[in-house]
């Protein structure tokens, strides 16, 4: 298995801004490449929750052994049978349990090759812990999954590693639509990120303004920990995930700021 691959298709993507950077970290009017949702559609709102990014990566071989690997947004740090060991973030150390826990099940339903579960890993000694817990105590949330058949990871790893990184920064990871992914956590019992709302698109706002004052809405945490501080934002996000947002509470705090 090359890990250098694995690691390339299984990153999370960047999530574009709602609104568009300007000079200086601020704001344009104008929606990041112009598009906003359609008026049918509905918007479903997460909180966005400021920690560090996780994944979750689970294999499986042509004779159905089942590997894991667990990494950050940006590399590996663990593999089953402790081939890899980085103790970034405690991020390994706090999901391994997790991980072995989904070993029996993860392809249980569905004849899929490959799985990856990522998480919010925060608490503990993130930046932001203080807005979550008072002593420190690590927690994740759930918020995205994909899956790929045997041939499809086939195909990719056949790839040079510029091109599953094409392929990934192209939105092409086939992400479980909101419904699929719902049932998959709770099959999982895996906790995820709180939902706070769903918006029909025609209502869902577009001015600088009148997106700050959704936000707003949003201000306290909804996963603290033993401790209820302010969000860093939203997250929202189109059923099938075409369209993906951040919506962060710095970024218009900035751009209206005197």
């Amino acid at each position: 298995m090359d890990l250098k691959k694995i690691n390339s298709l299984t990153k999370y993507p960047s999530i574009l801004t709602y609104h568009a950077l300007g000079e200086r970290g601020r704001l344009n009017e104008a929606l990041s490449e112009s598009e906003g949702f359609s008026d049918e559609e509905q918007v479903y709102v997460y909180e966005k929750i400021d920690g560090e990014n996780a994944r979750m990566v689970f294999i499986k071989n042509s004779q159905n052994d089942i590997d894991y690997l667990i990494g950050s947004r940006e590399e590996l740090l663990f593999a089953k049978g402790d081939r890899i060991g980085n103790p970034y973030g405690n991020i390994a150390d706090f999901l391994k349990p997790h991980a072995e826990r989904l070993l029996d099940e993860i392809f249980a339903h569905g004849d899929w090759a490959l799985t990856v579960i990522y998480q919010e890993s925060y608490g503990g000694k993130t930046k932001a812990a203080k807005n979550y817990t008072n002593n420190k105590t690590q927690g994740y949330r759930a918020f995205d999954v994909f899956s790929l058949k045997a041939d499809e990871l086939e195909q990719l790893l056949a790839l040079p590693q510029e091109k599953i990184a094409e392929w990934r920064e192209h939105g092409k990871q086939p992400f479980y639509t909101e419904t699929d992914k719902k049932r998959f956590l709770d099959h999982m019992e895996l906790e995820y990120a709180p939902l706070l709302d769903t918006i029909r698109g025609r209502e869902f706002p577009v001015t600088l303004d009148s997106t700050f004052t959704l936000l707003k809405n949003y201000e306290q945490t909804k996963v603290g920990i033993d401790a209820s501080g302010k969000s860093e934002g939203i997250i929202v996000r189109s059923n099938d995930r075409k369209i993906i947002r951040k919506i962060r509470f710095e970024d218009y705090e900035r751009t209206f700021r005197k």
